[in-house]
């Protein structure tokens, strides 16, 4: 068993968690024990044709959407930093 890792971040912990995983299982058996663990039901590649695809319209509102609710999360940020 190898030495524990210093983390601060959760960013620090899922990436030392993820390499943990590859050095004992591989790339093939991390993926497959990630699918195992946290993978959805149903099969993704039927189930994609079935939705609707957004119009451009709708995916460029998204994204403005989006956009605006990541600044505003970090102005309310740098405010509490104050």
């Amino acid at each position: 068993m190898s030495a524990a890792v210093s983390v601060k971040k959760p960013v620090e912990l899922r990436m030392a968690g993820l390499r943990a995983l590859n050095d004992a299982l591989g790339y093939d058996g991390a993926q497959e024990f990630l699918n195992l663990s946290f993978g959805g039901s149903g099969d993704f590649t039927k189930e994609r044709h079935e939705q609707p695809e957004p119009s451009h319209e709708e995916a460029i509102a998204e994204i403005m959407r989006l956009q605006n609710e990541r600044a505003g999360i970090a102005v309310a940020k740098a405010r509490n930093a104050r």
